[in-house]
């Protein structure tokens, strides 16, 4: 049996919104994102939750697509977006030296490369009441988050409480469910996915 293409696939589950052409296409693209992330983030438990995030909004958000293109090409994009909105989290002195890292030129506050430098300009120009909206909105969806984790089945719940709000690392959320560490990356996936559905 001949191998689908990335493309073939992508189209399979734009056109089904299936589980099966979803999960086909997740096996195939998984590998390439998870090195992908892990070149910009160079943190692994990082890795596995914007791994995770990622692939969740391939499953919520498919419909943005547009098929002309390579699946990869907007997969890939998505997880730069996830990736670097982590590191800036994290610490904006970390955010400029990983970013720097991973090629990104930065002169005087200012990011040459045309792919974020749209990004950090608009956030500049922010103002405080800008800010507090997006926090309100961030809450709101925090605590939509909140209520649909608890609606989760417990074999979900448990470990994406100790993965999100415990911040616990995979490998001991795995020792502490008796489960491998495969299990927890896709339970957690998986009730990403639920809880996405939810709000």
């Amino acid at each position: 049996m001949q191998k689908l293409t990335y493309r073939e696939l992508a189209e399979n589950f734009y056109n089904t919104r299936s589980e099966r052409d979803y999960n086909n296409l997740y096996k195939r693209v998984k590998p390439g994102l998870r090195s992908y992330i892990r070149k910009i983030v160079k943190d692994g438990d990082a890795t596995e939750d914007i791994l995770s995030n990622v692939l969740v909004k391939l499953w919520t958000k498919i419909e943005q697509y547009k098929p002309e293109y390579q699946i990869t090409t907007w997969l890939y994009k998505i997880a730069f977006n996830e990736s670097l909105g982590w590191i800036k989290e994290r610490n904006q002195k970390s955010s400029l030296d990983q970013l720097r890292d991973y090629g990104i030129q930065i002169s005087e506050g200012c990011v040459v490369n045309d792919s974020i430098s749209g990004r950090l300009a608009e956030m500049e120009q922010k103002t405080e009441e800008d800010f507090i909206e997006e926090d309100n909105v961030i809450m709101s969806q925090y605590y939509g988050a909140l209520s649909a984790m608890k609606n989760l089945k417990p074999m979900y719940k448990d470990i994406m409480e100790d993965r999100l709000i415990k911040n616990m690392k995979y490998e001991d959320i795995a020792q502490k469910h008796k489960v491998n560490l495969q299990t927890v990356k896709n339970r957690i996936r998986r009730g990403k996915m639920l809880i996405a559905e939810k709000i």
